[in-house]
């Protein structure tokens, strides 16, 4: 079966079997390997001069994805820890009896722990 990537705006934008009737998008017959390199790594690939070709940006961008994607896990632990701190400030209950910790201690801990490496992570964008 013909597989095409589907270019629009000069961009790659997707991929299939069937070709894509949508005024505006240039349907391009790639190889099996390339379509299915495509499916499994969007960013391996680039419309330059009119041709699909390895996309010299690759490294870089796949690097950006998993910074964005690390960051996006960092968010949503944030979140999570600061529905806890909430919880610990009106229970103010103790953690860890030996240290004295309490639970709005040791979350405002991990808060700050990710806020650095948050900070470091889009240093790094």
């Amino acid at each position: 079966m013909t597989k095409y990537l589907f270019i629009e705006n000069g961009e790659i934008n997707g991929a299939g079997e069937v070709q894509e009737l949508t005024n505006g998008v240039l349907n391009i017959e790639v190889s099996d390997e390339i379509y299915q390199t495509y499916i499994s790594e969007p960013l391996k690939y680039a419309y330059i001069d009119s041709k699909i070709v390895e996309n010299p940006n690759y490294e870089d961008l796949k690097q950006q994805q998993i910074i964005n994607s690390r960051i996006d896990e960092i968010n949503l632990k944030l979140e999570e820890y600061d529905k806890k701190r909430i919880r610990a400030v009106c229970e103010d209950e103790i953690k860890d009896e030996k240290t004295g910790e309490t639970w709005l201690d040791y979350y405002n801990e991990k808060i700050y722990d990710l806020r650095i490496e948050l900070k470091s992570l889009k240093a790094n964008l």
